[in-house]
């Protein structure tokens, strides 16, 4: 269900994008990095031990051409979220880690169901992590997908870039989750602002495998300094099983993506490509480009942009996403927010975000949300 997606979606890659807010540069997204844990962001090596947490809810009216109407919801700027962190320093460089967080989001119909309806597990991981030999690490982890942070608004349940980056449906389509399971990663040190990121994911338990131990893996290199960040990633995983003619099969799915994020001091601009590939004949590719805008205003509050390009390999399936926002901090981990955005679909498209309601193919879903947010 889509609740559970965009609670996963949420942040994917959180970790990178704090490391980078916390060097030079890139000022907004230092203002916005408490909303990330402590796994990523404290680099330290002493014992630590931390519960932390956050707690988001809006109202919004929403209108789509044949369906409006009001509601009151979380999620629409961080998935509510509550977790614990360990760290145990093993010697001045070395440390052992250990992050367990689960998401929940009160949306819809979400109270008159079991927890699977509201909540679900985002971060399960431990690792061990040096200074001059990186960090690996094992569990539900980060992968080597597109960052969130490739969207201003970090790709939340309230974005439409959440909704816009889902495969276009078809035979042996596959949504790779940014936290995926049974994941074996490494990255590398920094070198000269280089680094390499990779991971392997297995089936184990998983329905996906059957019939195969690998669901996939990907490798991703980053390069960064004060002012720049480069990213580019390439991911091959297979898909759920499906009937084929009476036959179970599962199905490739390559993920390559670039992005580029330049500081101009005042703003920081970003763009994005990122596109998917299935290897099934009939099922169409994605492709979407995003930029984006992110802008410091006063001492503590963020102005962000973002305009979105969906491309489908079908008629008259593509989609235009926009959503420009605000957040004004009253402390530096407690704000309220406002987001306005659209998705505009070609006729064939029927993409939607944010819980809205399509009435008809080719509607064009708008969104208008204040809120708020608190990390703890």
């Amino acid at each position: 269900m889509i609740t559970r997606t965009t609670s996963l979606l949420l942040m994917i890659q959180g970790a990178c994008l704090a490391a980078q807010a916390q060097a030079e540069g890139f000022p907004t997204l230092n203002r916005i990095a408490s909303g990330f844990g402590y796994y990523g962001v404290d680099y330290g090596f002493d014992d630590k031990l931390k519960v932390y947490g956050t707690l988001d809810a809006f109202a919004s009216y929403h209108n789509s051409q044949h369906h409006s109407g009001f509601k009151l919801a979380g999620g629409g700027a961080w998935t509510n979220k509550l977790g614990l962190y360990a760290r145990k320093a093993l010697n001045p460089d070395t440390a052992l880690e250990l992050d367990v967080e689960e998401g929940f989001n009160l949306n819809g119909e979400a109270l008159d169901g079991t927890w699977d309806n509201i909540g679900t597990l985002r971060l399960a991981t431990v690792a061990l992590r040096s200074r001059t030999l990186g960090k690996l690490e094992f569990g539900k982890t980060y992968g080597m997908s597109t960052p969130t942070y490739a969207d201003p608004f970090l790709a939340t349940y309230g974005s439409p870039y959440t909704y816009l980056a889902i495969p276009a449906a078809g035979k042996g389509a596959y949504y790779l989750d940014l936290r995926p399971k049974h994941t074996l990663a490494y990255s590398s040190p920094n070198l000269n602002g280089f680094s390499l990121g990779t991971a392997l994911t297995f089936g184990f338990d998983d329905v996906a495998s059957q019939g195969r131990t690998v669901r996939g893996g990907g490798a991703k290199l980053q390069y960064r300094n004060s002012r720049v960040m480069l990213l580019a990633s390439y991911n091959l995983y297979y898909s759920d099983p499906w009937d084929d003619n009476g036959r179970s099969r599962q199905t490739a799915n390559h993920f390559k993506s670039l992005s580029a994020f330049y500081d101009f001091g005042p703003l920081a601009t970003s763009l994005t490509w990122q596109r998917q590939d299935v290897d099934q004949a009939g099922t169409p590719s994605t492709t979407l480009y995003t930029f984006g805008v992110m802008a410091p205003v006063g001492e503590l509050d963020v102005l962000r942009l973002a305009l979105m390009q969906r491309q489908v390999t079908a008629e008259d399936k593509d989609a235009f996403g926009v959503m420009i926002g605000y957040d004004h901090f009253i402390t530096p981990r407690w704000a309220v927010y406002g987001r306005l955005g659209m998705i505009a679909n070609q006729r064939a498209s029927s993409v939607t975000y944010a819980g809205t309601p399509l009435d008809q193919v080719g509607d064009n879903p708008t969104n208008l949300a204040l809120g708020m947010y608190y990390h703890f």
